[in-house]
């Protein structure tokens, strides 16, 4: 029987309801299933990125865009070399081009000059970190005409972490682009003192004819945004020295009506400049002013009040807010993003008074990690926000527990992200919904099992608190397996973490109570691509055959200091995952050099392996593995030396044992 080839146009609309890992997949099957994946419609959310690859040798990737029927749009490089070897590359493609990232690239002004020249219908340029680049002031010296034909249709400029960026430099990329709606200058050097202007500036009659080659200060970008008002719409100064009196100026520009500012990381952000933004700016749908320590109730007061547009607010770790601005966070009835993370003097009273007041159907993402909350606090958040895709209770030790876990089983259903990292009260219990627990003031609480956890009350313990507690739970797993054994997942008395099943990340990482029975049990994601089981010590490669059968499209997998995993764990993964690109197995210290060749001859798609601390596995095979063509990071460490974690030396993790005792003398 022949096979029925469907219409582009049907599957075009078929692939819209997958994720884009299971549309890369389908893609492969056949001619026409590739070129429905990359419809437009796709296309132009799709960034290729060239990560550390060699674009200037004989076997370029570069080569295969420039032969491909796709017309890519989208392009970011980073830690590479771009030099004149490839010019044919932008030749040909550069046209096409819409989107370019340049980030910590070894890359010369005259090369830049060459690729801007030719990519001349660019809507999106990021360079970031390219020192170099910025090092001498010759760069986009002498453009011509050409640069405001590549500049026509630029609408977003980023310019982050630049160290040699002057105010004549950045002239040179702005009077180009007369269309520019988004700009980005975090982590630049931006000067705020009044002398600056009165040396360098001291005749203001038309500061862009002699713009200052020496500094980049503030004053000069405000006559940019003073002169493009109409036109901007989103604001990036992160990790600036922008002050109050900076941002009120920035604040009354006439004309400006911003949509998004973004103020991460500003330590002398006062009070003074969030009142004059809220007054002057209240188009903002988004505002982040994380880290901005000196913050107060009053100005999240100002907030609540006038931006009522708002729909991402994010005041992470603003120490200073408590619960009588936290109170405040009803009125915003727009909001659909909420980051609190952090806030010490935040409680489940100005949880209740403020976010929970009242049923809130529109938000979608909250982060409340580190709060000092009680399980009642998590109940009420979960029965009060049914809609949140996004929730973050990480550290959150003493509000997750096996009941309120339950709670948010039950009722967020649609969660795609959920995070409780280090909530070690947590248990197989709790995840697979086995047993008997009572949530305070709440007869219809999901039934879960104490397992007679104090023992015989006439019994006398001889060992030590810590033996107790490893023999409760050993206990603990013995009973929950009995029961899922027994039970059906119909028959279940309690709520399975596997009915979340929207799930695609997942992180677990600390919650030491978790053993094989939640992986075998409670683990059922088909769409799940980030799993993060760091720390979790109780598990062997009797979960993993589970979690490997049952959640096929993990990309991402963290099991560093996972002490019991062998060889045949590493084994099971990298046989079932075959989507796999991110495995990090730091610390697994029984790891052998039958775990790096299961790697090498079945990790087919692999971009990042971490082996640190995993002393039986010889340096030398580790150097081989790193000739697959698609792994380009390697991390291998012997015991107790830094660690590395995301490009940065932490010292070596404290032995478990330790670690248990330390939370105990806190505690």
């Amino acid at each position: 029987m022949a096979a029925i080839e469907l219409p582009f146009e049907v599957l075009v609309y078929l692939f819209k309801y997958l994720p884009s890992s299971d549309r890369k997949s389908a893609s492969e099957t056949c001619r026409s299933w590739y070129l429905a994946a990359n419809d437009y419609c796709f296309l132009k959310e799709k960034m290729l990125v060239f990560f550390k690859a060699d674009l200037n040798g004989e076997s370029s990737p570069l080569q295969v865009i420039e032969n491909s029927i796709i017309p890519y749009e989208n392009f970011l490089f980073s830690d590479v070399e771009i030099s004149n070897k490839i010019n044919s590359f932008w030749n040909k493609i550069g046209e096409n081009i819409k989107s370019l990232t340049i980030r910590k690239c070894d890359v010369h002004e005259k090369i830049i000059n060459y690729v801007l020249q030719r990519c001349t219908n660019l809507e999106v340029l990021n360079i970031q970190t390219c020192k170099e680049l910025f090092m001498s002031g010759c760069l986009l010296e002498k453009t011509d005409d050409w640069l405001h034909n590549s500049f026509k249709n630029l609408k977003s400029l980023n310019l982050s972490e630049n160290k040699y960026i002057t105010d004549a430099l950045f002239y040179r990329f702005v009077k180009a682009a007369p269309e520019l709606n988004d700009l980005c200058l975090s982590l630049c050097p931006l000067q705020f003192h009044g002398g600056f202007i009165k040396k360098f500036y001291s005749n203001t009659n038309n500061i862009f004819e002699t713009p200052s080659e020496c500094v980049f200060t503030f004053y000069f970008v405000m006559q940019i945004i003073t002169a493009r008002a109409k036109k901007i719409r989103s604001l990036v100064f992160s990790n600036t020295l922008i002050d109050g009196a900076a941002l009120k100026c920035l604040a009354e520009i006439e004309d400006l009506k911003l949509d998004s500012l973004q103020l991460n990381t500003c330590d002398q952000l006062t009070n003074a400049g969030i009142i004059a933004l809220t007054t002057h700016q209240k188009s903002l749908r988004e505002l982040n002013i994380a880290l901005c320590t000196r913050v107060t109730d009053q100005s999240l007061k100002y907030i609540c009040d006038n931006l009522i547009n708002l729909e991402y607010l994010n005041i992470q770790r603003c120490r200073a807010v408590s619960n009588l601005g936290i109170s405040e966070i009803h009125k915003l009835k727009k909001l659909k993003r909420l980051n609190i993370s952090q806030c010490e003097l935040i409680t489940r009273e100005g949880i209740e008074q403020g976010l929970c007041r009242e049923e809130n159907l529109i938000l979608e993402q909250l982060d409340v990690n580190s709060l000092n909350l009680h399980q009642n606090g998590v109940i009420m958040i979960s029965e009060k926000l049914p809609n949140l895709t996004y929730l973050d209770l990480s550290f959150c030790f003493n509000a997750v527990t096996d009941t309120s876990i339950q709670v948010i089983f039950k009722n967020q259903v649609l969660l795609r992200t959920l995070k409780i990292t280090y909530c070690d009260k947590v248990s197989d219990a709790g995840l697979t919904g086995m047993g008997k627990v009572e949530a305070e003031g709440d007869d219809e609480g999901p039934v879960m099992s104490n397992y007679n956890e104090m023992g015989t009350p006439n019994k006398i313990h001889l060992g030590s608190r810590a033996e107790e507690e490893i023999v409760r739970d050993a206990r603990r797993k013995r009973d929950v397996l009995r029961m899922c054994e027994k039970l059906t997942t119909d028959s279940y008395t309690g709520y399975s973490l596997a009915r979340l099943k929207s799930l695609r990340k997942l992180n677990l990482s600390g919650c030491n109570r978790m053993t094989d029975v939640s992986l075998t049990y409670a683990f059922a994601f088909k769409e799940l691509q980030s799993l993060d089981l760091s720390r979790c010590q109780q598990i062997t490669v009797d979960g993993v055959k589970h979690l490997v059968r049952n959640c096929p499209s993990i990309e991402y997998l963290n099991l560093n200091d996972c002490y019991n995993l062998k060889d045949d764990a590493v084994i099971e993964i990298v046989k079932g995952l075959r989507r796999l690109q991110h495995l990090k197995l730091r610390g697994c210290n029984q790891l052998t050099n039958k775990s790096l060749e299961a790697i090498r001859d079945h990790c087919k798609i692999l971009k990042v392996l971490d082996i640190q601390g995993c002393h039986n596995i010889s340096a030398e095979l580790a150097c081989a593995i790193g000739s697959l063509p698609t792994l380009h990071t390697v991390l291998m460490l012997k015991p107790g030396t830094c660690y590395i974690t995301d490009g940065v030396k932490n010292r070596a993790p404290v032995p478990p044992s330790m670690t248990s005792l330390l939370r105990k003398l806190r505690l």
